[in-house]
């Protein structure tokens, strides 16, 4: 009986032995196959090993040919270790675990804490007042405007904010409930950008603590820059999306968030650059945060310096002042 060369070596096993007449159980045939006891027209008596199909103590076994549309096996005879690891290369790879977040243990952002002062130490000035100056700069660099703009904020919370203009507007916010107004007089249509200047300066006045909530904020990434052949750590933060009772799984259609990027010196943790991207405008913005001082244990950066990509000053945030004081809602609310 010829043996076809498409058939597969683990059935050569077993249908070698029943055509010398052997019985599997009762006499089993040791492969100890020479030219002077086999004759050449008898196939050679092989054993293999069941989990790949390579022969056992041949090293020039005939290797049967592949069926087509599979791959011919290596002439080869693989070693003991190849066949150890060839289920554990087959096996699928395990998912990347998420990254550490907040204050959680592993995560990037405990070396900024570290040089700034931690999120519940931020928190614990409950209410504060800071004066800000913005700089509008001309595209040489010059000064073309600036105005003043008084902040009140809760710090204990993200999300209560509250700005007076100069000019009599006032922007407010207390959870998600928005307000402007201008001399008293209530301006619904200004809500939306009131909104957005609102979460600007409240991430501005809050940043890095503001990150610090890991149930609110997500580490997405981090990595290694060079800016100015200086090398900096980044790390990607991104706001989480609100937790719905009625939503279960991921979101079909997942909505922009709002994304951070910090950059700072990896010997003392100062953060030098921030990179923000509101999901209202989509717009990147590049800050230099310059002039850190202390500030009730806290260190903050007193100037913060947007940029182009030619790294041409547009816009300049001066911290002129800013000192603690008792905050309730009213101060948050419209009245």
């Amino acid at each position: 009986m010829r043996i076809p060369p498409i058939v597969p070596a683990l059935f050569l096993a077993v249908v070698a032995p029943c055509q010398q007449g052997g019985n599997l159980a009762t006499n089993p045939v040791t492969p100890k196959p020479t030219p002077a006891a086999a004759p050449r027209s008898s196939p050679p008596v092989l054993q293999f090993d069941p989990s790949t199909g390579w022969p056992i103590g041949v090293d020039d076994a005939p290797i049967p040919a592949a069926p087509k549309g599979e791959t011919a096996p290596r002439k080869d005879k693989p070693t003991t270790s190849a066949r150890t690891d060839a289920p554990a290369a087959a096996a699928p790879m395990a998912e990347a675990p998420n990254l550490a977040s907040g204050t959680q243990l592993g995560s990037p952002l405990l070396d900024v804490f570290q040089a700034t002062g931690g999120p519940g130490e931020w928190k614990k000035l409950g209410g504060v007042i800071a004066h800000w100056r913005i700089v509008v700069n001309g595209p040489n660099g010059e000064e073309i405007g600036a105005r003043e703009v008084v902040h009140t904020a809760d710090v204990l919370h993200a999300d209560r904010d509250r700005l007076d203009h100069a000019d009599g507007r006032v922007h407010g916010r207390f959870g998600g409930q928005v307000y402007a107004e201008r001399n008293g007089m209530p301006m619904p249509a200004s809500t939306e950008p009131a909104a957005l200047e609102l979460a600007l300066f409240g991430a501005q006045l809050r940043m890095p603590w503001l990150f610090g909530d890991a149930n609110a904020y997500a580490v997405v990434g981090k990595s290694i820059e060079e800016r100015n052949g200086e090398r900096l750590r980044k790390v990607t933060v991104e706001r989480r999306p609100p937790a719905h009772l009625d939503t279960v799984g991921p979101q079909a259609a997942p909505k922009p968030a709002d994304r951070f990027e910090l950059l700072f010196d990896p010997a003392s943790g100062v953060v030098r650059e921030l990179v923000h991207r509101f999901a209202e405008t989509q717009q990147t913005r590049r800050v230099l945060l310059e002039d850190w001082r202390e500030f009730n244990g806290m260190r903050l950066p007193c100037r913060r310096v947007y940029v182009d990509e030619a790294l041409r000053p547009t816009t300049v945030l001066e911290l002129t002042r800013i000192e603690r004081r008792r905050v309730t809602d009213r101060d948050f609310r419209q009245l």
